[in-house]
């Protein structure tokens, strides 16, 4: 405690040391006037949105060189990525306000993704690598009204980078790194990462192909009780993404989508103890190997005070476990068109039709699907209406029918009211909004099922929430959000069948969230964020009831960044009751830019005070560990 203590004062010392009163403007600070596209499926100034969007910038991007998308939205108030301290081969967990994977949508440009070949029918965010990322939005909340399934907690939607507009650019970037937990120390390079991208345009058509590989080793994923050491579990991650969009004419574009992911990695498990009826980490020489494939086409037409947009995708996925021989293959065909028109500067109205075909295989010791057996299908038509008013208020409306061949029709709407004003030039935004969302039940949930269970119905979810948003001369900003959410039948195992059921009764989940940047000077910039999570304890497993996170950004010159941050994570519960400590982390990162921005070299240390914790129970998490890279623009 002494040691952390004195590094927080030294961050303390640092602002208060720094010229408070110097007021200038920074392009960091995020401000009610920016455009935000997640919230209503197009671009929308961020005043007249009725919830808060959160986004990581490309600046903020840049200046994070050897971070991973996960880590930066574990960043983000009321986001818990759980697992990604430890091994790279780590399954991971999505935990928004309080739920699990299944109830959060991921989106790749706007376009659902998932895997239906996993059981919760998630997908794997170690796919997509952050030198391919434009941009990230995060939207919280039920949003299935514009996102349909799993949008009951939150949204995360990956914009990828757009294609430069010169005939050529690109860029090289690669990085190695230690690979420990808290007991060893070693710092040999057991960690690497090299990235290539090339984009342009040509005419009217424009391109953009990145690669990337990635890999570490020198952890065992279980952690040992004992003296001896457990076998180190390897990694290794290899990605191609190709773009390509031409524009017809200027109110007509055409897009292709194309992207090759396939991982590598070693995993292990536990033992039973008999006496104790505990499970024991023990080694294991298992591996999974996963091959995901996508291709998507997309056009925009743009017309007199509309847009036409439309989006369809192809995805397959194979997983195989060995050495038990488990295979998965999921596949997924979809399509969303959806039209945005303006009637006035202040009503607008968004109509759209989104479907999937899911289909999938499945051959494990304990259950099969063969081919052909385990498919499913859905419609979803929806509206959204957009109402702002030049005296402040906004409403957004909206509703979507779930047309579903197994369970049937389900209905979903969310009304969703704003209102911007002034306290003395200074803007400030309240909002509240009650939404209702859906959570599809998985193609292995429902076709394991034995014929004496009843139907699997959609979990269905309700959220309350409200709060504020408020600017100060682009000083200082600061937002709250309350929220209350109740699940109603929730998908849950019956350990007396092995089946999966929906659990009788209602589970909630409320708490606050709150963010709060100042911009001291031109150089020096603060953010801190905590969370506070109350929902059922049995729910609670690995989710951590307070969170609390704040970073310092500063510029020791021009081309020289740095941030300090210090993370505290509420001691949680995983399975069997075992008690995960508390943890506090300290981490370091720096860039520095040569030859006119044209080579960035980058490193960071992170768990600097070396902390011994577990965010799984048995598993191995980093100690502490150091990175460094290179980029150099092309």
């Amino acid at each position: 405690m002494k040691k952390q203590f004195l590094i927080v004062s030294v961050l303390v010392c640092l602002i208060a040391n720094t010229n408070v009163f110097s007021q200038q403007k920074n392009e960091e600070v995020e401000s009610l006037n920016e455009v935000v596209i997640t919230a209503t499926k197009f671009a929308t100034n961020k005043k007249n949105v009725g919830k808060i969007v959160y986004q990581i910038s490309q600046k903020t991007i840049a200046n994070s060189q050897g971070k991973t998308i996960l880590d930066l939205l574990n960043d983000i108030p009321g986001v818990e990525i759980n697992g990604n301290f430890s091994t790279k081969g780590q399954n991971l967990g999505y935990y928004i306000r309080g739920g699990r994977n299944r109830q959060v949508a991921i989106l790749i440009d706007g376009v659902n993704v998932n895997d239906p070949s996993s059981f919760n029918g998630d997908f794997d965010l170690r796919q997509i690598d952050i030198n391919q990322v434009e941009k990230i939005e995060v939207l919280k909340g039920a949003s299935s009204t514009l996102y349909g399934t799993g949008a009951a907690t939150g949204v995360i939607n990956i914009i990828l980078k757009q294609a430069s507009k010169d005939r050529f650019s690109g860029s090289l970037n690669t990085s190695v790194g230690s690979n420990n937990s808290s007991e060893n120390n070693n710092l040999s390079a057991e960690e690497y990462t090299t990235n290539f991208n090339f984009n342009g345009t040509l005419g009217k058509l424009n391109y953009l192909m990145a690669l990337n590989a990635n890999g570490s080793s020198g952890l065992s994923a279980a952690e040992s009780t004992t003296s001896s050491q457990f076998e180190e579990d390897n990694f290794a991650r290899q990605n191609v993404l190709v773009k390509l969009n031409y524009a017809v004419n200027d109110n007509f574009k055409v897009g292709l989508l194309s992207s090759y992911d396939e991982f590598s990695t070693d995993f292990d498990g536990f033992d039973f103890d008999p006496v104790t009826f505990a499970s024991i980490p023990a080694d294991r020489d298992n591996n999974l190997k996963s091959i995901q494939k996508r291709i998507g086409l997309n056009a925009d037409y743009t017309y007199n005070n509309g847009m036409l947009k439309f989006r369809t995708f192809i995805t397959d996925i194979n997983r195989t476990e060995t050495p038990s021989y488990n295979f998965f293959n999921g596949e997924v065909y979809g399509f969303d068109v959806y039209n945005n028109y303006a009637f006035s500067n202040a009503f607008s109205f968004l109509v759209g039709i989104t479907s999937q075909y899911q289909d999938m295989i499945q051959r494990t010791s304990f259950s099969t699907i063969e081919e052909g057996a385990g498919k499913q299908h859905f419609y979803d038509p929806y509206l959204s209406l957009n109402f702002t008013s030049a005296s402040g208020f906004n409403l957004n409306l909206g509703g979507r029918l779930n047309i579903h061949s197994e369970y049937g029709n389900n209905f979903v709407y969310n009304i969703n009211p704003s209102y911007n004003f002034k306290i003395q030039e200074h803007p400030v935004k309240l909002f509240a909004s009650y939404s209702t969302a859906f959570i599809t039940p998985t193609l292995s949930e429902i076709f394991t099922k034995l014929p004496s269970i009843n139907e699997l119905l959609p979990e269905e979810n309700v959220t309350i929430e409200g709060g504020f948003d408020f600017t100060l001369s682009d000083v200082l900003t600061i937002n709250a959000t309350y929220f209350q959410r109740e699940e109603t039948n929730k998908i849950g195992y019956d350990p007396a069948t092995f089946q999966t059921i929906n659990d009788l009764g209602n589970f909630s989940a409320k708490g606050f969230e709150t963010e709060i940047t100042y911009t001291f000077s031109k150089n020096l910039k603060l953010l801190a964020n905590y969370t506070f999570i109350d929902r059922d304890e049995n729910l609670l497993l690995k989710i951590p009831q307070n969170k609390f996170f704040i970073k310092g950004n500063y510029n020791l010159t021009k081309n020289t960044y740095t941030s300090l941050s210090y993370r505290w994570v509420d001691e949680t519960k995983d399975f069997g009751n075992s008690i995960l400590e508390a943890y506090s982390l300290f981490d370091f990162f720096i860039n520095h830019s040569v030859l006119q921005n044209k080579v960035t070299f980058y490193g960071s240390v992170t768990n600097i005070l070396n902390e011994n914790f577990q965010e799984i129970a048995g598993f191995t998490a980093r100690g502490r560990n150091y990175n460094l890279g290179i980029k150099i623009k092309l």
